[in-house]
């Protein structure tokens, strides 16, 4: 039906402008879902509700909220993918932006940049730390689980004590003399500071949540990034990987059974959608929800 069918398909990234200029599915547009939802839902009312929408994030997990806000607005054929870009491009190729010129691993997600002012007040930028791996956390100080969180990035610098750690408070009415007795109270050695720079929108993407954990390569790539408390282990792992420029962010090695995927073709395209277990939100029973 898709080869025979191409056109009655859309297939919507949700992810930020950056990751979808770094990386896409071949034939996918880009609608970003972030925070407040009023632009992406506006977005969606122009697109044509006959056709099957497919959504996808990065991880799988953010394409949910899209594909339930899709619905709302009454599409009926409403798709998402488990796994996202993520699970996308362990096997099929991806629209990448030419690295020819600018000497970016094709599919490698530039770590956007920007200045902060620590609490103690000095002024750094991330390009400060290049050929360092850097590990970004953006939390809120009345949160339990950057709480716990700080006990493992206190573990993870004891065993890479290379490693430069930055935790950005992303409350927007925090206080350096809060920040800086929360850093005390932990015994942190590393750089505390507020999200000045509005950086949060830029690594959280969709959803402004915490505790994030972004590992940054020391050639200042995107490795590694969760929306949860991070253990020790999987920090560990998540940096071992940074160090050879490597991570689940990462581009990964050509399709292992050898297969290309040139644009987006109907029949490729839906064996993949298939394989990758597309999890169906067709809420097509309105009435029970009348």
């Amino acid at each position: 039906m898709l080869q025979q069918k191409p056109d009655e398909i859309i297939l919507v990234d949700t992810r930020t402008e950056q990751m979808y200029a770094s990386e896409h599915i071949p034939g996918a547009i880009n609608i970003p879902l972030g925070v407040n939802t009023a632009s992406f839902e506006e977005a969606i009312e122009k697109l044509d509700k006959s056709k099957i929408i497919i959504a996808y994030c990065q991880a799988g997990s953010s394409s949910r909220l899209a594909g339930d806000l899709l619905v709302h607005h009454g599409f009926e054929r409403v798709y998402t993918m488990a796994g996202g870009m993520n699970a996308w491009k362990q096997k099929y190729p991806t629209s990448l932006s030419s690295p020819a010129t600018s000497g970016v691993p094709a599919g490698a997600i530039v770590a956007p940049a920007f200045t902060l002012t620590s609490v103690e007040g000095t002024s750094f930028s991330l390009s400060d730390f290049r050929g360092k791996v850097v590990v970004l956390s953006l939390i809120l100080t009345t949160c339990h689980l950057c709480q716990e969180e700080m006990a493992e990035l206190k573990a993870l610098k004891a065993a890479y004590p290379d490693i430069q750690i930055i935790t950005v408070s992303i409350d927007t009415g925090e206080t350096d003399e809060n920040l800086r007795s929360f850093k005390e109270q932990y015994n942190a050695d590393w750089l505390f500071a507020r999200d000045t720079a509005r950086i949060a929108t830029q690594y959280q993407g969709y959803v402004l949540a915490t505790p994030t954990v972004v590992v940054i390569t020391p050639r200042g790539y995107i490795s590694f990034r969760k929306v949860e408390l991070v253990h020790l282990d999987d920090l560990k792992t998540a940096v071992g990987l940074a160090y050879e420029e490597k991570g689940e962010l990462m581009p990964s090695a050509a399709p292992s059974d050898g297969g290309q995927m040139p644009g987006f073709e109907a029949d490729t395209a839906f064996a993949s959608l298939a394989v990758l277990g597309l999890v169906i939100w067709w809420r097509g029973m309105r009435k029970e929800q009348r």
